[in-house]
């Protein structure tokens, strides 16, 4: 297993409510500081191909607006993405979260699966959302059992002291390459 990279994976779900706020911010219908629910319900086509024909993020914000609204005006201001931002960087994302947000934008597949493979066990506090701390420790952990479980049968016994690579078999030649000046008489006469 390679390592996690938890900020990754953080990145690219914020990047994609960034840019996809941003994007329908540029496009809207309605008056106002930010996002209404008739802005996300009416998106344009020419929108959507500026999103990529990406919809997830949109569904996110449409789903999750009364929540996102955080002063109940009926907009996603900025500083209601700020404070989503915000909270995803220091509580970080929940299983459906990552499956929405994440699943479709730029994150590498190989670490969203196994995210998600293992999201119970790298929630270690168990409050439901995985930070990108806790992910990059699983990783950590894991590759460190990997290798405990490699180097468990080692035995020092199997190995050789006089490994030479390439350098001729007479074992007084390895040690001459390494260190030239032994043996030799270094006084000028």
């Amino acid at each position: 297993m390679s390592v996690l990279n938890g900020q990754s994976l953080l990145a690219s779900a914020m990047a994609g409510l960034t840019n996809t706020y941003s994007t329908l911010m540029s496009d809207k219908s309605s008056s106002g500081k930010g996002l209404t629910m008739d802005d996300l319900s009416n998106v344009s086509s020419q929108t959507m191909a500026n999103l990529g024909y990406n919809s997830t993020f949109l569904q996110y914000l449409t789903t999750n607006f009364k929540s996102l609204d955080n002063d109940g005006d009926g907009q996603i201001t900025g500083n209601d993405m700020n404070n989503l931002m915000s909270t995803m960087q220091s509580k970080g994302l929940t299983y459906s979260e990552i499956q929405t947000l994440c699943a479709s934008g730029n994150a590498d597949s190989s670490l969203l699966s196994t995210v998600l493979a293992y999201f119970n066990k790298i929630d270690e506090n168990g409050d439901g959302r995985v930070t990108s701390e806790e992910i990059t420790k699983f990783g950590m952990n894991s590759q460190m059992y990997e290798v405990e479980q490699k180097y468990k049968s080692f035995k020092a016994s199997s190995t050789s002291l006089y490994y030479n690579d390439g350098v001729e078999d007479d074992t007084s030649s390895v040690l001459d390459s390494l260190q030239p000046n032994l043996g030799t008489n270094s006084t000028n006469s």
